[in-house]
């Protein structure tokens, strides 16, 4: 499961490295608490690798007026060809850059909220599907769902799942529009524990609403 996330870093070394541009369009105001519902940025290849804002809760692309949104694709329906993931796995993958997400630990007195991320800090993508949908007034919704995988031993203790973060040789696998279904699935294995870390942070990040630096910042044992 991956329900809230973050992108608060600056992103323009990031994007350099990787060869991307950020249209002025599309300036990156930092996020600390990025919602369902709420634009996400994404690498997508259509054909060649470029940047798309797209509205997280992913839909078909026949989707009818009462189909239900998704946020979480898991790579288990993914892997079996279930209707609603089929197209985009096929032809439409993406990759939704963050730099952190939420998780919360069930404890005495109500859920306790987790930031999770790399253990240097830096940006990462998860791996993730994406649609244009017709709006019916001749406009397009871009929407996606993030993969999520089995959790690895050290979100455990928090989930069951997470998201698929790619390791940067699986990005291009994921994106590339030829490559065979057992080179994808190959590529969203659990990231490894020893590359990432978590810490506690304050449950104002419960709310949707706040999204300030205060949300990812570390909170005391006094504080706890």
């Amino acid at each position: 499961m991956c329900g809230r996330f973050t992108l608060a870093s600056d992103i323009d070394t990031f994007l350099r490295d990787m060869g991307l541009e950020l249209p002025d369009a599309l300036a990156h105001p930092r996020r600390y608490n990025i919602a369902p519902s709420q634009p996400v940025l994404g690498i997508v290849a259509d054909p060649t690798p470029r940047i798309e804002v797209m509205e997280w809760g992913f839909l078909p692309v026949w989707a009818k007026p009462d189909t239900k949104q998704v946020i979480n694709a898991r790579v288990e329906s993914i892997a079996e060809k279930k209707p609603y993931y089929r197209g985009a796995f096929r032809s439409a993958r993406c990759a939704i850059i963050a730099d952190g997400f939420y998780e919360w630990r069930k404890a005495a007195g109500g859920k306790r909220p987790y930031r999770i991320g790399l253990r240097d800090g830096g940006i990462f993508t998860m791996a993730g599907l994406w649609s244009r949908v017709n709006s019916g007034d001749g406009s397009e919704r871009h929407t996606c769902a993030i993969v999520t995988v089995e959790a690895n031993e050290m979100m455990r203790d928090l989930h069951d799942r997470m998201p698929a973060i790619l390791q940067p040789e699986d990005l291009a696998v994921w994106l590339d529009p030829n490559a065979k279904d057992r080179e994808l699935l190959a590529a969203v294995e659990p990231y490894p524990s020893s590359l990432m870390d978590a810490y506690e942070v304050s449950t104002m990040v419960n709310s949707p609403s706040n999204d300030s630096p205060g949300c990812i910042r570390p909170i005391t044992d006094d504080e706890a």
